[in-house]
């Protein structure tokens, strides 16, 4: 009798696992890189800032992120070779992409010049390449960092436009390549953050009938993926249900804090904080309902869930 007891829970906690396995959360985030270039920077399109934004991305992409061509996910809802953006344009850009769903954008600045030695015609180029990391959900800065060239090599005598562009892009490269390890760096920092497994609620709501799932998620891969945060919206459904979904989101592997935005009556509306990706977070919500046993849809947009109950005779 006592081996099949054992039995029947190692089987239960193999089943546990074996669920919880196919919605692990996308430990790297999505990235594009853009550059702002509204006032006194390098346009887009000029040959120094291709030389930076392709060093960004392929140094981003070395690092292990999924790096996405800014003009080849946005040519179908904006205008592509915009230039002189502001980053309002650049973020709003960001959150209409759909296909693929962008975590995190990479805003980059250059500034280059030339000056002319006040005692001689030595003249040296000037540059500086700027970047900052925004959660594209939320809009959270997630690090920024600069790098400017120390004592750059003068330029040579006779130095046309053509000799400047090549002089000065090659500096910008090297200084993009230090600019994205230091964002990498800081990337890499905040999603290796997440708290150690077994260190708070990490569990899964089951099917129903099939109780909750208790099998700790696994070290550094379900709760290692990027902290983000998405609006949860509920509609139809009464105080008491309300009060389950609560205490069931609390539950969610990699959970991180919520807190109500507004409430009135059947509705309420949550600001939910979290390591999961937008798939594990969309399956614990619909395994949610079917637990307690309610009838209803989870839609999902942008970066909103809407929980609504299909209301019966």
């Amino acid at each position: 009798m006592l081996i099949r007891t054992l039995s029947a829970i190692a089987g239960l906690a193999f089943a546990s696992i074996a669920l919880a396995a196919p919605a692990g959360a996308q430990t790297k985030p999505n990235i594009v890189v853009m550059g702002e270039d509204a006032q006194d920077s390098v346009p887009r399109g000029n040959r120094i800032f291709q030389r930076v934004i392709a060093e960004l991305g392929e140094t981003m992409n070395l690092r292990g992120y999924n790096v996405y061509d800014e003009t080849a996910v946005a040519m179908s809802v904006t205008q592509p070779g915009r230039v002189r953006r502001r980053d309002a344009e650049l973020i709003d850009v960001a959150r209409a992409v759909q296909q693929p769903p962008l975590d995190v954008v990479v805003v980059f600045q250059i500034y280059a010049s030339a000056q002319k030695s006040m005692y001689s015609d030595i003249v040296r180029p000037e540059v500086r390449v700027a970047g900052r990391l925004l959660n594209v959900r939320t809009g959270q800065g997630l690090g920024s960092f600069e790098t400017t060239g120390q004592q750059l090599p003068p330029l040579p005598q006779g130095c046309d436009r053509e000799c400047l562009l090549e002089k000065v892009g090659a500096e910008a490269k090297t200084l993009a390549n230090d600019l994205s390890n230091a964002l990498g760096a800081k990337l890499d920092g905040f999603i290796g953050s997440a708290p150690s497994a077994g260190g708070g609620a990490v569990t899964d709501v089951a099917p129903a009938g099939g109780g909750s799932v208790g099998a700790p998620a696994p070290a550094g891969d379900a709760c290692g993926g990027m902290p983000t945060a998405y609006v949860i919206k509920v509609q139809g459904f009464s105080a008491e249900e309300m009060q389950r979904m609560e205490e069931y989101s609390a539950a969610f592997s990699c959970y991180a804090s919520h807190r109500p935005v507004r409430a009135s009556g059947g509705m309420a509306e949550y600001w939910y904080e979290t390591r999961s990706d937008s798939a594990r977070l969309n399956r614990n919500l619909r395994l949610m309902l079917d637990h307690m046993g309610s009838a209803g849809q989870v839609t999902f947009t942008g970066n909103t869930f809407t929980i609504a109950k299909v209301a019966t005779r």
